[in-house]
């Protein structure tokens, strides 16, 4: 039994060192493409999100406004309300005064 000669085994490790560094180099420049892309679309789903709050929030402030606007406690609701009164007491008004002529 001999041992390889001590050239042999220096050159043997520095190739597995140089194999096993160029495919650390070849893994980070994949996990970093890969990391690149899941901030992408991390960074797209949080516009999304973002647009989708937006309008969620305008959508309940347009409801807020027009149940304030036209809601049955509305000012306009109880203009009408008061409007139809207004106009039974003005139709028998009239009607009390053709009543009266008669």
């Amino acid at each position: 039994m001999s041992d390889p000669a001590p050239r042999a085994v220096e050159e043997r490790r520095a190739d597995r060192i140089e194999g096993l560094r160029r495919r650390g180099e070849f893994e980070r420049d994949v996990l970093a493409r890969d990391v690149q892309r899941l901030r992408q679309e991390l960074a797209e789903r949080r516009r999304h999100w973002k647009t989708a709050g937006i309008v969620a929030g305008g959508l309940a402030a347009a409801w807020t406004v027009g149940n304030k606007l036209f809601g049955k406690r509305s000012l306009a609701a109880k203009l009408g309300r008061l409007s139809s009164v207004a106009s039974v007491l003005f139709g028998l008004g009239k009607a009390v005064g053709k009543f009266r002529r008669f």
